[in-house]
């Protein structure tokens, strides 16, 4: 029997850091940060990035998205709601313009995704935004919760530990 589709709830959360740790000035690595989670499955998502604070949270929303898209086996996920603390990221999507210009990289990113979830984007204040959860406070998979994963070439390679890397240019 087929699994009815779900609503998830997702967060998402950017943020750029004061370059005070000298290892880190040094080396040149990001002071940005995008952030989501999936609270549903135990999904905490982060990644050092650079730009300025709203294209950091583009970032993080288009990550989120892409993640869904690929990872979710076809038809499990029939809406998506995405909570932000930033409201210029908020109101960007409700009313582009000026952060969606015609045409944008943004515009068509925006569009493909669309086009796969009945999407809705909405505010959450700060201190409720699980995308900013400590990894340590953040809860794994529920027990009895099966995430509906599609298993790819890349999960099946050995887990090796890396360190730190200079983050990626949003």
């Amino acid at each position: 029997m087929k699994k009815k589709p779900i609503s998830l709830t997702c967060f998402i959360a950017a943020c750029n850091t004061p370059k005070t740790d000298s290892y880190l000035v040094e080396n040149d690595i990001s002071n940005g940060l995008i952030n989501f989670a999936i609270p549903a499955f135990g999904v905490l998502f982060k990644c050092r990035a650079s730009g300025d604070l709203l294209d950091l949270e583009f970032g993080a929303f288009f990550a989120l998205l892409r993640f869904v898209k690929e990872k979710f086996r076809k038809d499990t996920i029939n809406k998506l709601l995405v909570l932000s603390s930033s409201p210029p990221f908020v109101f960007s999507i409700g009313n582009p313009g000026s952060y969606i210009k015609t045409g944008s990289a943004r515009e068509k990113l925006l569009k493909e995704h669309l086009k796969s979830f009945d999407l809705s984007v909405g505010f959450i204040e700060p201190n409720r935004n699980q995308a900013l959860a400590l990894t340590s406070d953040f809860s794994s998979t529920p027990v009895g919760v099966e995430p509906p994963f599609k298993p790819g070439n890349k999960d099946q390679e050995r887990i090796e530990f890396k360190p730190i890397q200079k983050g990626i240019q949003i």
